[in-house]
């Protein structure tokens, strides 16, 4: 394969676990399309100011080859994206409603529940921020997986609550259920939780990222407190029948108003208003990276579109330090 049917994509990288999975899953799913040659950067030494943006390009940038492709999420990627635009070429991508004007990049992935009224040609509009969940072929209805958040500023969160609808949904179906939580939950939780007997026994706790992505892959029902809008849009992409796990609203939102979105576009059914749960069989999933890397297509019309065979491409980033 000769390097002018390869894209040379240059991926921007803050540190932070969120915005960098945002990156991956983009990544992966552009590999799927095209053969890729993938060059990280950190932004943590980068310039970060347009005045030394002006005059400083990091010397490790020289030593990689120019990019066709530059994909970041993080406001701290925003400039150094733009310089190495200016210096080396390519194109311009950012995962999120950006701090700069949108024009300012070749195209802009943004959130339903960022709220961006922009006609702008290179302005996509994703359902949640990117995953690497896709829809799964074979799922399986008895294994469920219930994904546990926390304390969040959009929601009050009472782990008796919480618990006791957990432990409503398990009884409810029977499935083999494991219970991943995060940083961001209470002790209490799981101490609630166990007390019930149809529950004292599950398997629960916070999960290697690898083995809660395989569960997702597979699992038939999941259920997902409503705090947090990335595992909820993980859950609808999968293709498995969701539980929603209600919590009480702080104040509206920009995540509450794009709960009530996919509450209306029919993502949900909710049941009696004594039902804390809403509950539907998935609706054709789609996958939010594979769609934004068809979109970017238009990005790179001169390299072979689709790929003919499968190669190896990063599952965990690493790279160039600016």
């Amino acid at each position: 394969m000769s390097a002018s049917d390869t894209a040379v994509v240059w991926r921007f990288l803050d540190g932070r676990t969120g915005h960098e999975n945002q990156v991956l899953a983009l990544s992966e799913a552009i590999a799927r399309r095209r053969n890729c040659r993938f060059c990280d950067v950190s932004v943590n030494s980068a310039p970060n100011s347009l005045n030394c943006s002006a005059t400083k390009t990091p010397g490790c940038w020289h030593s990689l080859p120019a990019p066709q492709l530059l994909i970041g999420a993080g406001h701290r990627t925003h400039l150094p994206m733009l310089l190495a635009r200016y210096r080396f070429g390519g194109k311009a991508v950012v995962l999120m409603k950006p701090t700069l004007p949108c024009h300012f990049f070749d195209a802009c992935l943004i959130p339903h529940h960022d709220s961006v009224w922009i006609t702008h040609a290179g302005v996509l509009r994703t359902s949640g921020v990117l995953h690497r969940v896709r829809p799964a072929n074979g799922l399986c209805p008895r294994t469920g997986l219930m994904l546990i958040g926390g304390n969040s500023r959009h929601f009050d969160w009472d782990s008796r609550t919480v618990a006791r609808q957990a432990q409503r949904i398990i009884e409810q179906n029977s499935a083999q259920w494991t219970i991943a939580t995060s940083r961001r939950t209470p002790p209490d939780f799981l101490q609630l939780l166990h007390e019930h007997p149809a529950t004292a026994a599950l398997s629960a706790g916070i999960l290697p990222a690898s083995e809660l992505l395989s569960l997702m892959n597979t699992a038939g029902r999941i259920a997902v407190t409503c705090d947090s809008m990335s595992m909820i849009s993980e859950s609808l992409s999968s293709g498995a029948a969701v539980s929603l796990i209600r919590m009480p609203l702080r104040k509206s939102s920009r995540i509450s108003r794009e709960l009530c979105r996919l509450i209306r576009a029919g993502r949900f059914l909710e049941q009696s208003t004594e039902q804390l749960t809403l509950t539907l069989p998935a609706q054709n999933p789609v996958s939010e990276s594979d769609r934004c890397a068809a979109f970017l297509d238009q990005l790179l019309p001169s390299l072979p579109e689709i790929r003919t065979q499968t190669a190896a491409y990063p599952t965990a980033l690493s790279g160039a330090q600016a």
